[in-house]
């Protein structure tokens, strides 16, 4: 097991950081109703539209929302760390405002880590199916955080066209399981991307370009040409044959990805006169740490560096603080040579653990417990068998080297904070 004693003392808690944390609590017992804000923030959600045929007179309009984690207050649990979220959906008639469709829905989050609520490329993900005629409409969504109350509001114009031979499509990649997952952009590396689109195809007798109101069956290989363009040039292009008849023609139609730069794509299918186009942005993240959010890494690091080296360290500004910070566990690597830094690895695995098991009051990561175990990793053995004549449980950890840290929790909440530690 890896030990952080590079150049590292344990810096002991003092009475000003009980009393922030003090202050910090005492703030979100702030009842709902004080806290309560509204906050239009459009920029957050993402809302990703599609319609196709169902009858002769009616469309499936479908509509995607997303919306990062980290935007929403999360509970901890036994095991987990959850949060609520209230959806209000609802289309009116652009012209005469008129409401044609409302509902509300509750959206239950549960992430295992901390790290995952933090995540900005974590989202809250929900769709609706909706039937509609023909016509332009407004939309109207708001999110609601149950707990802060926070809420987000967007408005969008919605136009809805009977398709004629190709409908607008939507973005998926396939998981390991085979499920398909509706995407915005793209920060790994896909080989095949997939568009959902509807493919209505005409009878063989009627090729004209002319609007074909009956949808009618598969009738042998169908070709449906793409293009894949990146910064307004064609890099790719080719066909997809469709082989098989799909439920009211809709397929998921794979798109090969042979390039992968970052930047803007777009896709257009084609088929007999209609085109259609799909674009999304390619960039690639590479994680190194367990958070993208700076103070939290930098708050761990005080943990690892000696104090006048943390104090520079939190002078400089947020881009020269991730390259001191890539740089100090670049020099600690273990094994250059390869591509994981172990060390690294093990503090990640260490905060992860940290923030998961004792997020009780605090992030787990700035606990007592937390700090003794980002340091030191994994104890040999933990004694919980002592309780004091006020009822007050004890926890004793013990390592292999003779070190020994004595918890209490005094709020009795499951909170320890440390008591003793021995060398």
């Amino acid at each position: 097991m890896w030990h952080f004693i590079i150049g590292v003392g344990i810096i002991k808690t003092n009475i000003t950081y009980i009393i922030i944390a003090m202050m910090i609590l005492s703030c979100a017992g702030i009842s709902k109703k004080n806290r309560s804000s509204k906050i239009k923030n459009e920029s957050k959600i993402n809302v990703n539209t599609q319609h196709w045929n169902t009858t002769e007179d009616s469309l499936n309009f479908y509509v995607h929302f997303s919306m990062p984690l980290n935007n929403f207050v999360f509970k901890k649990q036994i095991d987990h760390f959850s949060s609520e979220i209230i959806f209000t959906l609802v289309l009116s008639d652009a012209e005469n405002k008129t409401q044609i469709h409302r509902e509300s829905w509750r959206e239950k989050i549960s992430e295992p880590y901390y790290e995952n609520t933090r995540d900005p490329d974590n989202y809250l993900k929900s769709e609706r199916n909706i039937a509609l005629l023909p016509g332009v409409y407004k939309l109207f969504l708001n999110i609601q955080d149950e707990d802060s109350r926070k809420n987000w509001k967007i408005t969008k114009k919605i136009t809805l066209e009977r398709v004629n031979y190709i409908s607008p499509s939507l973005l998926f990649v396939k998981e390991d399981g085979g499920k398909m997952n509706q995407i915005n952009f793209l920060i790994q590396k896909q080989d095949t991307i997939w568009l959902r689109t509807q493919v209505n195809f005409p009878p063989n007798d009627s090729l004209d370009g002319s609007v074909i109101e009956e949808i009618t069956p598969v009738e042998g290989n169908k070709n449906i040409e793409y293009f894949v363009i990146h910064n307004e040039t064609i890099i790719d292009s080719g066909e997809v044959i469709i082989t098989n008849a799909g439920i009211q023609n809709i397929y998921y139609l794979p798109i090969p990805i042979t390039q992968h730069k970052s930047g803007i794509y777009k896709i257009e299918l084609r088929y007999l006169e209609e085109t259609q186009t799909t674009s999304f942005h390619y960039e690639f993240k590479t994680k190194n740490y367990w958070t993208d959010e700076i103070d939290e890494v930098i708050g761990v690091m005080r943990y690892v560096l000696p104090y006048s080296e943390y104090k520079q360290l939190k002078g400089k500004d947020e881009s020269e603080k991730w390259e001191a910070i890539n740089t100090y566990w670049k020099e600690k690597d273990p094994t250059p040579e390869t591509t994981e830094n172990e060390l690294l690895s093990e503090l990640n695995d260490r905060v992860k653990f940290s923030n998961k098991n004792f997020s009780i009051l605090m992030h787990g990561w700035r606990s007592d417990r937390g700090r003794i175990y980002i340091i030191y990793g994994e104890p040999q053995m933990v004694d919980e068998s002592y309780r004091d004549n006020r009822g007050y449980n004890y926890q004793k950890w013990v390592y292999a080297n003779g070190k020994e840290f004595l918890f209490i929790d005094r709020t009795m909440s499951g909170d320890y904070t440390l008591y003793q530690e021995r060398f």
